[in-house]
């Protein structure tokens, strides 16, 4: 089990290299799920002020951007990385077990959908990201077009509801919520548990709206959903206030 606090600490930048398998099927969704968890890691670790440099071996994946995730500082073998990234990699994060080298190693389980990445991007890419969050790293999981439907629209409520907090006076976050969900992700990247969290955020009626938006927009810089992007702008016509 990986825990950041424990494991990761220390001084410098942590190095992180994504070992990318061959396409295992319509848009390589392994591939780009090792990517993700990587992407997640390394803003976790920047959230708590260290520097990350991010690695990566195997076939470029070319729905990464779209997804939201950051491009890699170096591409290439091991030792190329190490090269590149002046050091080897901390931490490696593979679909399978890693018998490469020194450092901490995470396996990312197998991600399968029937369709292909580019369809599945039409709408909104983020969704995709969404999905895939909400399932445990080291668990398997199959991408369904309900699922996407219903990622979409979470993320539209969630924009909306974002920009309306945002609105109102800042409040401090919950503590009290806070700090379980940055408690999961140091312990375990448990990113199914904030978004859990913020789920029942988003209808509490304790916490007041500029506590939710900070809470929102705090934890969007490791989930990447772009939760504050509809901020300032006008409602859509016809959409509800």
């Amino acid at each position: 089990m990986l825990r950041i606090v424990d494991e990761l600490a220390g001084r410098g930048p942590l190095r992180i290299c994504a070992h990318v398998p061959p396409p295992d099927g319509p848009g390589g969704l392994t591939g780009l799920r090792v990517l993700l968890v990587a992407d997640v890691l390394a803003r976790v670790v920047e959230l708590r002020g260290r520097q990350v440099l991010l690695g990566r071996t195997g076939p470029s994946v070319p729905s990464a951007a779209a997804v939201g995730i950051r491009p890699a500082d170096a591409h290439g073998t091991p030792d190329h990385i190490s090269d590149m990234l002046g050091g080897p990699p901390g931490v490696h994060l593979t679909d399978r077990a890693y018998e490469g080298g020194s450092g901490a190693s995470l396996q990312v389980a197998e991600a399968h959908t029937s369709m292909s990445l580019a369809g599945l991007e039409e709408q909104d890419p983020l969704a995709v990201r969404l999905l895939l969050l909400s399932h445990a790293h080291h668990e398997p999981v199959a991408l369904r077009a309900e699922g996407l439907d219903e990622a979409r629209r979470t993320l539209a409520r969630w924009r909306r509801a974002v920009a309306d907090w945002a609105e109102q006076p800042s409040k401090p976050m919950p503590a009290d919520r806070v700090r379980p969900a940055r408690a999961a992700l140091e312990d375990t990247l448990g990113t199914p548990a904030v978004l859990g969290m913020l789920r029942e955020l988003e209808t509490a009626t304790d916490v007041p709206a500029g506590a939710k938006f900070e809470t929102f927009a705090h934890l969007d810089r490791v989930l990447g959903l772009e939760l504050a992007r509809e901020t300032g702008r006008p409602h859509p016509a016809g959409a509800p206030a």
